[in-house]
């Protein structure tokens, strides 16, 4: 599952990684001593708040977890050393098919369906640290907290979102909730009984409506939803002179079908809009929303069930197989239930819960267990002697390490000088250490998979609330005008940006970086793909000079040219954005314009480097312009590891160095992080009302970008043909049209760029220099183990040895 990632949090978490000082031992001398202890040391700027597995959101919130829980399955090497597989880890086997054996009604699964109902038989030595036993039952009893509707937890959805939806899992999770939907979701055939459960709205995400809209996009009509601008354009553009206005439509607005037709002003207007829209019948209900209420269920019904001790079947809506079946499975939502339990209370019909928020309230059944938190201070693992892990014989050479230690560090010298005392065994290099150590042979440069960038989320009605607490004559709403965050990206000098703030890092262009794998069965990376290629020059504008006698011969060599950087362009689009913001009355003569940066830590050089970058960059960018001494930038170096909601709320303007990390092999499903407004950075963006028409088996057809993303997830979703046609379709793994998934792919790409309330700026790169007390398994990264990890580390020294050695050279080593 993917996580919110900061760009600083790189150095060390992409780590765990020796090269050797002249006094470091020979490698084939290599032993462990049983009675000695081996700690590894390192630190965190930020530290994680809560390590409840179903509730946490952040890379940093999952720092623990990664120690002290495992998955049904896990990533290991291969045999040559050079790659990956997926082998059991709590399993003991691949799972079993035996969907044949749930065939009937209940479970939705008809007489031949294959891969619906797998089968995992758990080993029977996986206990709690306390020595309690683990069994099948508890990983259903743990379902089933995740999915309580009264605590909405964050990660409920890895039941039934994405790859793997479990039967049932959604119905439960709503169970008793009562939701807004677009009517047509809800009811098949108007009839004037519904009158009064309908109410208007013409911001309703319906799926005909949406369809039909984006069909006339090419004539102006609005792609994503606005009641105001919807209103005015109908009547402006089919209704001119009728009894439906601007005026009038936003009366109707939330009103119930019954008291519209009760008033004959809007009667009237309703007559005449229903007049030119409908052709079909039943097609009242696209103008409405009416509420839903998900009836309560039995979680007797929800498809996670022990069928022994040690058998787990698990019963899923969509068909998943091979790879992707067991990539899902790398994870689980093990919890101690009753430990968990007693952490929840309710206040004021409030659920809240401390699980995994401290030592006390939190139980490991991984390789180390927390021995101790303190807040903003030091975390300390040691290993789990209860783990089931120690009990193989392949691990007898591994898991040398008795001890890990996390002290809380923000500023990046006194890092490096604990690094330099030999107090800490890995240190990421920012922008000044690079220039000292990027030649030294204990630096180690790591690749990973995100792309950091710029985030704005332009909600209009939060930005004038936002504008008016800070005081008369400062404006924030030019941020909602597309052509000023365009006139951001095209006068961003992203090289530069990068030499300024993280020398190791290349700009990025895209959403998706070069290491994300759109087919892991053949390792097919999705930027190297046609599709994506073509992401990137229709984005950049330089789609029509690739060919014979034009600029490019190729689609690479034009890709190769790109640099994001155009600063003419940029200040042209200031000027527009000027022009429209004064217009629209968005912005007046005199206002300045001021911009709140969030700032994670203030004492990282890469934030502080980079906020003097771009007010630098910025204000340099608009002279010349008409925002020319009108755009001002503030800082708020509070929002910490909660710099997402930050931005959500709009207590900031803008994010930079932000992404996603975890779904390197899922681009389909790491979509939903751009998409779903339970994840996206901006959902000022409605992706349930903006939509886009793609090409399916030669035919256009027509859905929201939110519904595409349940397609290549392998949901079933309407879509409509110009012609007002419709199929049902879905375009998951199960489904094999690989070609087709990878176009609509590519298609949202495209669409989470176009927005550009997310403007790449820089790639996942890292450079850190390695201590000479411990030793990488394999000296490249290799992805999915990294360089080994915690598992496969060995040391040149035990704790012990290690102090007198730094002793020897005087307490300060030199890594140069």
């Amino acid at each position: 599952m993917f996580k919110r990632i900061l760009s600083v949090a790189l150095a060390l978490a992409m780590l765990v990684s020796c090269f050797a000082l002249a006094a470091c031992k020979d490698d084939g001398s290599l032993k462990r001593d049983p009675n000695a202890e081996y700690t590894y040391n390192t630190f965190l700027s930020t530290f994680p708040t809560v390590w409840n597995n179903h509730t946490y959101q952040t890379q940093t919130d999952s720092e623990i977890i990664g120690y002290t829980e495992t998955g049904f399955y896990t990533f290991d090497y291969n045999e040559t050393l050079d790659g990956y597989k997926i082998v059991p880890d709590m399993a003991t086997a691949e799972p079993v098919d035996v969907t044949a054996e749930y065939v009937g009604e209940q479970w939705g699964i008809a007489e031949g369906d294959t891969a619906k109902a797998w089968k995992i038989t758990l080993r029977q030595d996986i206990k709690w640290e306390d020595g309690t036993p683990i069994n099948a039952h508890d990983f259903v009893e743990s379902a089933k907290r995740l999915l309580n509707p009264v605590a909405n937890n964050y990660r409920a959805d890895s039941l039934y979102q994405g790859n793997l939806v479990v039967h049932n899992a959604k119905n439960y999770f709503y169970g008793g909730k009562t939701v807004t939907l677009p009517s047509d979701d809800i009811y098949e055939v108007y009839s004037a009984d519904l009158d009064s459960k309908l109410v208007f709205s013409l911001a309703a995400p319906s799926e005909d409506r949406n369809c039909e809209v984006s069909m006339r996009t090419s004539m102006g009509f609005p792609a994503s939803y606005d009641a105001a601008k919807c209103a005015a354009y109908i009547a402006d553009g089919y209704l001119p002179g009728s009894a439906f206005t601007v005026e009038v439509a936003a009366t109707m607005e939330g009103k119930t079908f019954a008291e519209i037709k009760a008033d004959a002003t809007m009667k009237a207007a309703w007559d005449a809009l229903i007049g030119w829209w409908q052709t079909e019948p039943n097609e009242e209900l696209d103008f409405f929303v009416a509420e839903q209420t998900y009836e309560e269920i039995s979680f007797d019904t929800v498809g996670v069930k022990a069928v022994s001790d040690y058998e787990l079947v698990l019963i899923i809506d969509k068909p998943l197989e091979g790879f992707y079946l067991l990539y899902s499975l790398t994870g689980a939502w093990l919890v101690k239930t009753d430990l968990y339990d007693s952490c929840i209370t309710m206040t004021d019909g409030v659920y809240n819960i401390t699980y995994g928020t401290s030592a006390e309230t939190y139980m490991s059944y991984g390789p180390y267990k927390l021995q101790s938190f303190q807040a903003d201070k030091q975390i300390v693992l040691v290993k789990n002697d209860q783990f089931y892990g120690y009990n193989d014989e392949a691990n007898k050479n591994n898991y040398w390490t008795t001890k890990i230690v996390y002290d809380y560090i923000q500023n990046g010298e006194t890092a490096m000088e604990a690094f330099l005392q030999g107090k800490l065994d890995a240190k990421g290099l920012d922008v000044d250490q690079m220039a000292e150590y990027s030649k030294s042979e204990h630096t180690y440069y790591t690749t990973g998979d995100s792309t950091f960038f710029i985030a704005i989320n332009p909600d209009l009605d939060a930005l004038k609330a936002e504008q008016e607490k800070v005081g008369a004559n400062i404006n924030k709403t030019i941020l909602t005008v597309k052509e000023f965050r365009q006139a951001l990206s095209f006068t961003l000098d992203r090289a530069a940006f990068c030499l300024a703030t993280s020398p190791s890092n290349a700009p990025a262009f895209g959403a998706y970086s070069s290491l994300i794998i759109s087919d892991p069965e053949n390792g097919t990376a999705y930027r190297t793909t046609a599709q994506a290629k073509d992401v990137l020059v229709d984005f950049w504008g330089v789609k029509d000079e690739i060919g014979d006698g034009k600029l490019y011969a190729t689609i690479d060599d034009a890709i190769d040219s790109i640099t994001g950087y155009n600063l003419e362009m940029g200040k042209e689009y200031f000027n527009l954005a000027y022009d429209k913001a004064i217009a629209d009355g968005l912005l007046k003569e005199g206002d300045t314009i001021e911009i709140c940066v969030g700032i994670p830590n203030p004492e990282a050089k890469f934030y502080n480097n980079g906020y003097d970058f771009l007010v630098n960059n910025y204000t340099e960018a608009v002279k010349g312009t008409k925002l020319e001494g009108k755009l001002t930038f503030t800082k708020d170096d509070t929002i910490g590891n909660g710099f997402s909601d930050a931005l959500k709320a709009n207590q900031v303007d803008l994010l930079f160095g932000v992404g996603w990390t975890g779904s390197a092999l899922d681009p389909y499903g790491l979509m939903e992080a751009y998409t779903s407004s339970d994840y996206q950075y901006d959902p000022a963006w409605n992706t349930t009302t903006e939509t886009l028409t793609l090409a399916i088996e030669g035919k256009n057809y027509t859905a929201t970008v939110w519904d595409w993303t349940l397609a290549i997830m392998g949901e079933k979703v309407t879509l409509t043909a110009d012609d007002k046609s419709t199929i049902e379709y879905s375009c998951g793994t199960a489904d094999k049209k690989p070609e087709e998934r990878l176009n609509i792919l590519a298609a949202l790409e495209g669409a989470v760029l176009q927005t550009y309330d997310m403007i790449p700026i820089m790639d996942d790169a890292s450079a850190a220099l390695k201590g000479v007390q411990i030793k990488y398994y394999t000296e490249e990264y290799i992805y999915g183990v990294g360089r080994g990890g915690i598992k496969y580390m060995q040391y040149y020294y035990s704790d012990a040895e290690w102090d007198a050695f730094v002793a020897e050279q005087g307490g300060t080593l030199n890594y140069k």
